[in-house]
């Protein structure tokens, strides 16, 4: 009778054995599949639509990026501001957030920052898209953030508007 006991003794550590290795397997894989790319992003605020964000600004009181779950944001403001100025306003935002900036170039109309482990992300990077429209005599921002999270998911907030709404009172109070 011993043999036996032995013998499921051992077939039942086993079984826990390889349970927990495919657990942390699953775990390790499901958790990579939210990574957050500079390579995500696009390369130039040309490829942004900023039209179809214009009219859905001025069309909707509460559009979708103004909610917790999203991580995009849009503004628009009627003034005209030289690239470099806006640029450094980007840059401080992303600084007090507690983002480095990544090289840029101007041309390109966009500024990326990348902020390593907080408290519920291990990695983030947010893109600010700009459009400096000389015409119409205004400036739209479009911003997007992508984060590496674990498989815990955690506190919903969306963080491009956390950046957004500093640049905003940055350019209200610049006259």
């Amino acid at each position: 009778m011993k043999p036996d006991k032995e013998n499921a003794s051992t077939k039942f550590r086993f079984c826990t054995s390889m349970f927990f290795v495919l657990f942390i397997m699953l775990t390790t894989l499901y958790s990579c599949l939210s990574v957050a790319k500079i390579s995500d992003f696009p390369k130039a605020s040309t490829e942004i639509n900023f039209e179809k964000y214009s009219i859905e600004y001025q069309d909707k009181k509460d559009p979708f990026w103004t909610s917790n779950t999203s991580n995009v944001y849009y503004f628009e403001r009627k003034k005209v501001m030289a690239k470099k100025d806006l640029t450094d306003i980007i840059q401080y935002a992303l600084k007090k957030k507690g983002y480095r900036i990544y090289p840029m170039s101007i041309d390109d109309g966009n500024v990326f920052g990348k902020r390593g482990l907080y408290a519920n992300e291990w990695k983030s990077i947010t893109g600010v898209y700009y459009k400096i429209d000389l015409s119409n005599e205004k400036v739209q921002i479009y911003i997007n953030t992508k984060i590496t999270q674990d498989f815990t998911g955690g506190w919903r907030e969306n963080r491009a508007k956390k950046v957004g709404v500093i640049i905003e009172n940055m350019m209200d109070s610049k006259k």
